[in-house]
């Protein structure tokens, strides 16, 4: 009977997340892999978020999804009532919560893998709450990480201590692609790449997954980030696959 609900439901939704192919995954078998975002700003439906929970549970892959700034403010890009909603539908459905190293250490079938973006740690950090309600378990991809205060630095260990992953967003979120093509590839690696990545290590944090700003990338910078990341994210618009 369960099936048969969900079916309908796939059936009925915005077949806009359930048809990309791409943000399904079993574990993580490719060194590129391919989120699709959830900000308010780019529309996505409530029913398109529970119809990839929906094909996830029944395919038994895990669905990627992405935003950036929760909140209500104009310059924050998605309603903190989505993500609610979003995690809520995990538990509601039996599914799991998977983090980007849960991924890369094998499959978690039926589940969630959401990220956030950027360095929005005010916003991530008052979302900690609705995190624990639900055991949600997420991954921030953190940029400008030499620019983060004390305070916030003191916040994005609290989020880890909570059993959060950690991952990396590059230095001064610059669009790789843009940059390679003006300077190459392995000036974006020691521009855009090092000087973040080294001080997160200085600080004790060992990313090995990348998330491109803007999902932003070529053959050449992928190739370069190779030797610094297990995996890297990109987007459902510049997916290899």
């Amino acid at each position: 009977m369960r099936v048969v609900l969900a079916l309908v439901m796939l059936a009925g939704c915005d077949a806009q997340l359930v048809d990309l192919d791409q943000i399904y995954t079993r574990g993580a078998p490719h060194f590129v892999m391919c989120g699709m975002d959830i900000d308010d700003k780019n529309s996505a439906s409530l029913d398109a978020i529970g119809g990839a929970l929906d094909r996830a549970q029944l395919d038994g892959t895990t669905v990627l999804l992405y935003a950036h700034k929760p909140g209500d403010l104009p310059n924050q890009t998605v309603d903190p009532a989505t993500v609610e909603l979003a995690l809520a539908g995990v538990v509601d459905r039996g599914m799991q919560f998977a983090t980007y190293s849960d991924l890369a250490a094998g499959e978690v079938p039926g589940s969630l893998a959401l990220a956030f973006d950027d360095h929005d740690l005010a916003g991530w950090s008052a979302l900690r709450e609705t995190f624990n309600h639900y055991g949600a378990r997420v991954t921030f991809f953190v940029s400008l990480y030499p620019e983060l205060t004390a305070d916030e630095k003191a916040e994005l260990r609290q989020l880890a201590a909570d059993g959060h992953d950690i991952e990396y967003h590059s230095t001064h979120h610059d669009n790789a692609a843009d940059y390679a093509n003006a300077h190459g590839a392995d000036a974006y690696i020691t521009d855009d790449i090092l000087p973040g990545l080294q001080a997160m290590r200085d600080d004790g944090w060992n990313p090995t997954i990348f998330a491109y700003p803007f999902g932003a990338r070529t053959a050449a910078t992928d190739k370069a980030l190779e030797p610094l990341f297990t995996h890297i994210r990109a987007i459902y618009s510049t997916c290899p696959y």
